[in-house]
């Protein structure tokens, strides 16, 4: 029965991540593809060639992302920098080749991560310092460096300052030693290294949703909490 439970499970949770990356692919069309790559998409193939002539942006875009699915078909890939190559002619048809990059989009982990944080800190400035206080993952699939990585990745890119709090736990009792006369001068922390920690950021992670809430260190107050479903 448990194994069951779980194969239940496993299906259900596979058909979530493909209904996310349709939605994803849904979002991607032969105007974007005629973009330059963003900084998250990781390029796999430039300066390639369409295998045909084709005669609109539409047509290539297809073709082009078929070839990359084909070159790449365990990765989420798309389509940048399309734009028209050589003349084919063949018989009385003129047509062209289009030139493409192949990019990895970012995983849905980081889309919604990103989505959620993006929502939760938007009424505070950038330069503001973070500390990851308590990740929740019931999501098997789903591993925890790796979503911890993904949080502190999607905070840098809003220009915020990621502290660790082990560290800053650790260079508070460090300094109240010092002030109880247990240290010597050479090997004590000055009290400029010690930054305090502006917010606090938990998150909680299910095979349905992520949840990001966002604590003010110096009121207690909640400043966002946020869910996205996947």
């Amino acid at each position: 029965m448990k194994n069951k439970t779980f194969s239940i499970k496993s299906f259900l949770l596979a058909v979530i991540i493909m209904l996310g990356l349709g939605t994803v692919m849904a979002q991607e069309n032969y105007n974007k593809a005629q973009e330059t790559p963003k900084q998250k998409e990781i390029v796999l193939g430039k300066d390639l060639r369409t295998r045909s002539g084709y005669d609109n942006f539409q047509a290539a875009y297809k073709a082009a992302l078929r070839e990359a699915q084909q070159a790449y078909p365990k990765k989420n890939v798309a389509i940048r920098d399309l734009s028209k190559g050589e003349v084919k002619i063949y018989g009385g048809d003129i047509t062209n080749y289009y030139t493409y990059t192949i990019v990895e989009l970012p995983s849905i982990l980081f889309q919604r991560t990103t989505e959620a944080i993006n929502k939760a800190t938007e009424e505070i400035e950038e330069g503001n310092r973070f500390a990851i206080d308590k990740i929740t993952i019931t999501d098997e699939s789903v591993d925890k460096a790796n979503a911890r990585s993904q949080i502190v990745n999607a905070l840098k890119d809003k220009e915020y300052v990621v502290v660790a709090k082990e560290q800053l736990e650790k260079l508070y009792k460090e300094q109240q030693g010092q002030q109880s006369g247990i240290y010597n001068d050479k090997t004590t922390v000055k009290t400029n290294n010690f930054t305090a920690v502006g917010y606090y950021l938990s998150a909680r992670i299910t095979p349905e949703y992520i949840q990001v809430q966002v604590v003010n260190v110096s009121t207690g107050e909640i400043e966002g909490d946020v869910t996205v479903n996947w």
